[in-house]
């Protein structure tokens, strides 16, 4: 999912939005890249991450009128942070 959305940065509809919604787009994608390596690793940092990027991403869709709860990408992260908080307790509290 998250090489597909890099794909869709740079998509021209995109950049019909707003001058920089492309660079924070990517910016976002790019946290949310950093914290599937984490959750990978069983980091809690990860989890975090990935929560975090999941509303900025989110907050950044509201600002630019781009935000459905539909979206495939929007229910699969749902989905994820779910499953997530239940193995939460079980990861690495190291870096």
């Amino acid at each position: 999912m998250v090489i597909l959305n890099f794909l869709i940065a740079f998509s021209p509809s995109i950049k019909k939005i707003n001058e920089f919604y492309p660079a924070l787009f990517s910016l976002v994608m790019c946290l949310q890249f950093i914290s599937l390596v984490g959750i990978w690793y069983m980091k809690r940092w990860g989890v975090e991450l990935f929560v975090v990027s999941f509303f900025a991403k989110d907050i950044l869709s509201i600002c630019m009128d781009d935000f459905s709860f539909g979206g495939l990408s929007f229910i699969i992260s749902v989905i994820l942070i779910i499953v997530l908080l239940f193995y939460y307790r079980n990861m690495d509290k190291n870096l």
